[in-house]
This record gives C-alpha cells, sequence and structure tokens, in this order.
C-alpha cells in the first residue's frame, strides 16, 4: 500500500429527483428532458456538467469555495471560455484543483490539468414513459391583464425516478498540480513570475523563498497557503503546486460532506433534490467508480418497498478489498424507505468512523 495518508475514495450513491438536466426544446416549445435507450426502456440521465454544477454550488453556499477567474479567447471565429490561470491556481482555487481546467497557450499548446474528482452520468433506475405537463404563467398574466398580458404556454417533458450516480477523488493528485514552461520561474522582492508563454506571466505575491528552487506561497495571516517549486528538466521547466495536508484534508472533507448529505440543485426554477437515500462509500486502490455497476434497485413485495440489492458483489471488488485489508471498512447506509440486502456483509455504518479510517480527522 502506498505510504500517502489519505487513499483514493469511491462513492456510489441512489437519490430521488424529477426533470434535473433539461434538453433542448422538442418542435419549438416542448423543452425534453435528457434520455438514452437501454434495450427497450428509456432512461432519462443527468449529465456530468450538471452534476458538477450543482456539486460546486453546494460547495460555494455550505464550505466558502471561491469560484475560480474565467478568461475569453477567440479560437477561429469561436469564442472560448476557460479558467484562467494566471489569476488562480490550486493553492488559491479549490474548484481549480477538484475540478481540473484547460489553459491555452500559444499555438496548440495548452496547460490541462485532469480532474481529480470523477463523476458518472446519473442514469434513472426507473423508464421514462412519456409524461408530459403544460404550464403557464398564470400569475402575472393576471397581474398584467389590464396591460393586453396574454399567457405563455410551454410543455415540459416530466420524469419522477430514482437515480444512481458515483463519485471519486483521486487522493494522490487532489492538492497537487504540475505545470511544463519553458523558462525558469523567478523570485523577486516577495513575488514568485512564471512565464506561460511569451507574452503571458503569472505573478504570485507574498511569496518566500525556502531554496533557490523553492518558495512558499503566504496568506494574509502569514499561514502557509502552499508550496510552488521547480525542476531543470533541460530546455524547460517541471513547476510544482502543493497546498499542505491539512488544506488537503479540509478539501476531502468539504467533499464527502456535500456528497453524503445532498447537493443544492435548481433546474427550469424548480427547487430540486440530490439526496441520497443510499450510499456506500469505500477507500480503493485505483481512483475509479468500482461499486457502481452492482448497485441496482428491485421491488420487494414482501418488504412493500424497493430494496437496493448487489452491495455483496461491489464489496468484493478488489481495489476495495486490498484496502479492506488495512482495516478500512466501506460505509453503508440506506434510508427508512428503501431496503438493502447487506445481512451478514462487514462494513461500516458510522459516518464518523468511516473518515476517520480514511485519515480525516473529525471536526467536531
Amino acid at each position: 500500500m502506498s505510504n500517502r495518508k489519505i487513499p483514493n475514495i469511491t462513492v456510489t450513491l441512489i437519490f430521488e429527483g424529477s426533470a434535473l438536466n433539461r434538453d433542448e426544446k422538442i418542435g419549438g416549445n416542448i423543452l425534453s428532458v435528457k434520455k438514452l435507450t437501454r434495450g427497450n426502456r428509456t432512461l432519462s440521465f443527468i449529465g456530468k456538467p450538471a452534476i458538477r454544477h450543482y456539486l460546486f454550488q453546494t460547495l460555494i453556499t455550505a464550505s466558502k469555495w471561491k469560484p475560480a477567474e474565467v478568461r475569453v479567447i477567440k479560437k477561429g471565429n469561436k469564442k472560448i471560455v476557460q479558467f484562467d490561470i494566471t489569476q488562480d491556481d490550486i493553492i488559491n482555487s479549490e474548484e481549480l484543483d477538484a475540478f481540473g481546467y484547460m489553459y491555452t497557450t500559444e499555438g496548440e499548446n495548452s496547460i490541462t490539468r485532469k480532474a481529480p474528482v470523477g463523476i458518472t452520468k446519473a442514469v434513472s433506475l426507473e423508464p421514462y414513459l412519456g409524461d408530459m405537463a403544460f404550464y403557464a404563467n398564470h400569475d402575472l398574466v393576471r397581474r398584467g391583464k389590464h396591460l393586453g398580458a396574454t399567457p405563455d404556454i410551454n410543455n415540459r417533458e416530466e420524469h419522477l425516478s430514482f437515480y444512481k450516480v458515483s463519485f471519486t477523488i483521486d487522493a494522490e493528485r487532489l492538492g497537487r498540480d504540475e505545470w511544463i514552461v519553458s523558462n525558469k520561474p523567478d523570485t523577486n522582492n516577495g513575488t514568485l513570475k512564471i512565464t506561460l508563454h511569451d507574452n503571458i506571466t503569472k505573478e504570485i505575491q507574498n511569496v518566500r523563498e525556502k531554496s533557490e528552487n523553492e518558495c512558499e506561497v503566504l496568506g494574509e495571516d502569514g499561514t502557509v497557503k502552499g508550496t510552488i517549486r521547480w525542476e531543470d528538466l533541460g530546455g524547460s521547466y517541471r513547476v510544482i503546486f502543493e497546498v499542505p495536508e491539512e488544506e488537503k484534508e479540509r478539501r476531502i472533507r468539504d467533499l464527502l460532506k456535500a456528497i453524503k448529505d445532498g447537493l443544492y440543485a435548481q433546474s427550469s426554477g424548480e427547487a430540486n433534490t440530490i439526496v441520497p437515500l443510499f450510499i456506500i462509500a469505500g477507500a480503493v486502490r485505483v481512483p475509479s467508480p468500482v461499486f457502481h455497476p452492482y448497485i441496482y434497485l428491485e421491488p420487494d413485495e414482501e418488504k412493500r418497498k424497493l430494496v437496493v440489492k448487489g452491495i455483496r458483489d461491489a464489496l468484493a471488488n478488489s481495489w476495495y478489498q486490498e484496502e479492506y485489508k488495512e482495516g478500512r471498512k466501506a460505509f453503508v447506509w440506506w434510508a427508512e424507505r428503501l431496503g438493502a440486502e447487506a445481512a451478514g456483509l462487514d462494513y461500516e455504518s458510522d459516518w464518523e468512523k468511516f473518515l476517520e479510517s480514511i485519515g480525516l480527522k473529525s471536526t467536531g
């Protein structure tokens, strides 16, 4: 096993939602839901970008994560919006650290960061049967009737269903980033300058030199927010950004809390729920959603409820089993409205004990 303190983590959950990811209009006036076909069934789904948006909005609200700065570049006749790494980096932006970025430099070159937080689509566990509803702005029309207002009628496809989604956290890559640049970074009077390409330089203020190839980034209160060091590759330089271990732990804890307790989600002006009714979370050797394909729902006539199945198969996956041998049990929980086939299985049912087992200290 690696010596890193926090292992890779995967979480698979089931929640109930309703038309959380609208698609384009059909026939000009029917707002559709995103759909895919599985055999002879039509399933609705919520795309990864939407889940990412809901997760980040929750982190902004609950944990005060800061949205990273963006810039607009021209590529041919198109304008492209991308994160501006001359303004932010993984040390001062949790968003860039967790969700990655691509920054285009001159020509076809770019500096990219693959997201350490992986997210699957949320696919419905019940088929879409063609439900549709008609809506109109009756209240506004009533108030503006004397002005000649008329109803704006619109049609929307609707689907209330259970959905399954998974998240993974690559704990080895979170809190660490690498850039390859042509010129050696330069420190002078508390400022670090990194040249990205000919006309663009990133300047980081309030740094303290540790050695000729490393410096610390200080906060306003003098605490160390991160370190930046560079290595000579012979013709280019590798620049390495790292956050302190305690900050990395905080970011992982924030992510897991949001996933476990529910995401802030609105679609078409309607407040909605991505609140787990079932969770299985565990430490894994490979940062992959290895529990995801095993978990499913099936009706149980005797219990008169839907039952989560596949937990035994999920816990038999060897990427989890290797971490289990280190004393890290998976966390398994389900709400009363669901059942679960988990008899005889060895798992953790206390969330705080699970966090402690993966190296996340309790914050009280």
